[in-house]
């Protein structure tokens, strides 16, 4: 009997250690993880509200006089929004400007000395000398409403471009709208366009071409995180967060679905949104007249500000 005894001592202490032992293991896995969550929820808080250039220039100073400073409604959400109409005299044709990720309506890039930088209301004067009255706003979570509103890298984007098409609309000017967008607000037209038929003609530089696979395989450009396990944890926790609906983020789908022209510009050297990206856009054209315009030495954004004369034409 003594010798069962210590047959059973000798089976079962081990038993029990290894079970303490995998309690243990099990304990630190869950915390792994959960540190992992939080942690992904933070990338995603801070992605989405990024640090936005709140830029105030003079702008009579550019020789532009006939213009209002607004506040209009994005479209189907309650969310205000801030925007400048710049008006052409009688001119019913209005192109809108959308800036990109970080920016606001009156500069885009420029956050660093070597970075390209875009004057809007340099731009502007482009189209007003075509007749065109323009109208430039800050997306949410932009400009003056940085940080109050989550950013959602074109999904609900898309609204604001929709709810500047109607404030357009209710002034008499929106018989001809078009609409040119840099990186994030160059994506958020091109995917808007299957979304309303009041959108005549759109200029994209620098766009994405669908955005869950963009963050996919270029999350760690904007995060300096491996690939796993954050990749999917981030994407999952985006899409939680915002309600983000990535089938409604695609360019390349939106295009296929439009028959407006398009034209694409985009930089040959551009690490942040790949050259290639605009490639795949373009294989979707249903326009004969859409083309894309490619230049050899650009940069993300970086066209305008390098070739300003091949621009304008």
């Amino acid at each position: 009997m003594e010798n069962k005894a210590e047959l059973l001592k000798e089976i079962l202490i081990p038993l029990l250690s290894l079970n303490k032992t995998i309690k243990i293991v099990l304990v630190f896995v869950l915390i792994a993880i959960l540190f992992l969550e939080i942690f992904s929820v933070y990338i995603v808080i801070k992605f989405s509200h990024p640090k936005s250039i709140n830029f105030h220039p003079n702008i009579e100073s550019y020789g532009i006089k006939n213009y209002k400073n607004v506040i209009f409604n994005s479209f189907n959400d309650n969310i205000k929004l801030n925007g400048c109409l710049i008006k052409n005299d009688n001119s019913k044709k209005t192109v809108i400007i959308c800036h990109g990720y970080g920016d606001s309506k009156f500069i885009v890039g420029g956050r660093t000395p070597s970075s390209a930088k875009i004057d809007t209301l340099q731009l502007s004067k482009i189209f007003l000398k075509e007749g065109y009255n323009t109208f430039l706003f800050d997306f949410r979570g932009h400009g003056n409403y940085a940080g109050r509103d989550g950013v959602t890298i074109g999904f609900k984007e898309q609204q604001d471009i929709l709810g500047a098409i109607n404030f357009i609309k209710s002034k008499n000017i929106g018989d001809i709208i078009g609409v040119i967008g840099f990186s994030m607000g160059a994506s958020t037209a091109l995917s808007s366009i299957d979304k309303t038929n009041d959108i005549n003609f759109v200029i994209a530089d620098s766009p994405f071409s669908d955005l869950k696979t963009y963050l996919h395989y270029n999350m760690k450009f904007w995060t300096g995180l491996p690939d796993f396990p954050f990749v999917p944890m981030v994407l999952l926790n985006f899409k939680l967060i915002y309600r983000v609906n990535y089938n409604n983020v695609s360019p390349v789908n939106s295009v296929s679905k439009s028959k407006i022209p398009v034209l694409l510009i985009h930089g040959k050297k551009d690490t942040t949104i790949p050259y290639t990206e605009s490639l795949k856009i373009k294989k979707s054209f249903k326009n004969s007249k859409s083309k894309l315009v490619s230049f050899s030495d650009s940069i993300h954004i970086g066209s305008y500000f390098i070739y300003p004369k091949k621009y304008e034409v």
